[in-house]
């Protein structure tokens, strides 16, 4: 008997041991804890992202950035019309008239002489009788028929001119990518709106929440949400000559996981998603598990915003973009206010921690299974012996 009783005993000991070193491994088994999460002293991965408590001057300083807005990118310039003017390729129309009969471009049947069009060349340039090779480049119709009237002056009899640009080369916009009719579009004399341009070419294809525009110009790149285009009137740029205009259809989506109801990813169902909506749409926070003080939302964060936050050279990584951890505390009340200006954005993270409690409770699961199975067999080895 005292045989079987020790052999249980050193049974039960193992059973025990393996559970308890089991449980280690276990929990909290759906993500870190807020501990883990929060205690940037523990932890050796501190120096490789910024953790941030959402308050008013986090919320405002996210509001007043856009990184790659259209008319952050391009300046004021952007916000007035381009002044039409000829240039390289455009193709002109040439009438030239005379007061009197038998002059140059006059005979007693008209008064007048319609030119060939003429296409201005690489050099800027075109060439007409009796005037010869003028730079019409850089200038505007009215001033090119000013120029060649002066050219004509001791040649023709009060020559009157006028120039009509057929063809518009030089002032026009590509557009490609996802618009039902992409090509090239001549700009108007008044100036036209990039929502003229993608209007002019069919509109888009995709929704407008779903559509980014982007901007080339020069070298550089703008890229804004169609609908946010839409929305806010100083985001509708001037186009310049020149600019491609390229539209791709791209669902902003978010990822939420944790203590939620609905795990998984989301696409945004407007332009403008807060982080409570984001939460809502995953079925919101499961009230037997979640942690109110640990909601988290992670994202690659440009270092200018950062600043604008007042965050030093110790938490900006050195490639100019820094991953980030926001902490929504929604034990207290002004969280509730302070979610509804933080706006989500396209690969977000949201992650509910799940509370003390309930990582308590799978722990004390987990031991009654154990106990209950050393008891059966306790049990066995003493009916045994």
């Amino acid at each position: 008997m005292k045989t079987g009783m020790s052999f249980a005993g050193i049974l039960a000991v193992g059973s025990m041991t393996l559970l308890l070193t089991a449980c280690g491994a276990v929990l909290p088994g759906e993500g870190p804890s807020t501990t883990r999460i929060l205690d940037s002293q523990k932890r050796q991965e501190a120096s490789e992202y910024a953790i941030i408590p959402l308050d008013g001057s986090v919320i405002s300083a996210l509001l007043s950035f856009d990184p790659n807005g259209l008319r952050k990118t391009f300046g004021k310039g952007s916000s007035g019309a381009y002044r039409n003017r000829i240039g390289v390729g455009d193709i002109l129309q040439i009438n030239i008239w005379e007061a009197a009969e038998n002059g140059l471009f006059s005979t007693a049947e008209k008064k007048r002489t319609e030119f060939p069009p003429v296409q201005v060349d690489k050099r800027g340039r075109i060439t007409i009788p009796f005037v010869g090779a003028l730079r019409a480049a850089g200038y505007s119709p009215v001033q090119l028929q000013h120029r060649i009237a002066r050219a004509l002056e001791g040649k023709a009899i009060s020559p009157q001119v006028m120039v009509t640009v057929v063809k518009n080369i030089a002032n026009s916009v590509v557009v490609n990518g996802d618009v039902r009719k992409p090509g090239r579009y001549q700009m108007s004399l008044g100036g036209d709106h990039i929502l003229d341009i993608i209007a002019s070419a069919g509109g888009a294809a995709a929704p407008a929440r779903e559509t980014m525009v982007t901007v080339i110009r020069k070298g550089r790149r703008g890229v804004q949400n169609l609908k946010r285009i839409i929305r806010d009137p100083s985001e509708n740029i001037f186009m310049r000559p020149g600019d491609q205009v390229y539209l791709s259809h791209n669902p902003q989506t978010f990822t939420a996981f944790g203590a939620v109801t609905k795990t998984g990813e989301y696409p945004f169902d407007s332009d403008r998603v807060n982080i409570l909506e984001a939460v809502a749409r995953a079925g919101g926070l499961l009230d037997n598990r979640a942690d109110a003080k640990g909601v988290f939302l992670f994202r690659i964060e440009d270092n200018k915003v950062l600043r604008r936050m007042g965050k030093g050279p110790d938490v900006l990584n050195p490639s100019g973009k820094t991953p980030v951890v926001y902490v929504l505390d929604m034990s207290q009340p002004r969280a509730f206010f302070l979610a509804q200006g933080f706006m989500m954005r396209d690969n977000d993270v949201i992650y509910v921690a799940n509370s003390i409690g309930t990582e308590l409770e799978k722990f004390l699961r987990l031991l009654n299974a154990g106990t209950a199975a050393v008891r059966g067999t306790y049990a066995t080895a003493t009916l045994g012996n």
